[in-house]
């Protein structure tokens, strides 16, 4: 399956609008950013590399991530030109 602009705006928002993802500021302004360069239109191959790269980051400073956010990184995967990534989080199984 290949990953159009539109389909990573939608794991965006679907992500951006999940309450433990409006608990984590920085997260919200990456997924924010990166709404606001696909809506001007930028290189969606490069706004998926730059969000991929942020949560990459991000992961490294936390050991768990919201569940809403593994759609965001699988779409960025799958727009960034096939290049493999491991999460750099984990999400917490619910009992």
């Amino acid at each position: 399956m290949t990953t159009t602009a539109a389909d990573l705006l939608q794991a965006i928002d679907t992500a951006y609008n999940d309450a433990e993802i409006q608990a984590e500021p920085e997260l919200k302004e990456r997924l924010m950013t990166a709404a606001k360069q696909l809506g001007d239109k930028k290189d969606y191959h490069k706004v998926a590399a730059e969000l991929s790269q942020a949560l990459k980051y991000w992961g490294m400073a936390h050991l768990h991530g919201p569940k809403a956010l593994d759609a965001v990184y699988e779409a960025t995967i799958e727009a960034s030109r096939g290049l493999a990534y491991q999460k750099p989080y984990s999400t917490p199984k619910k009992a």
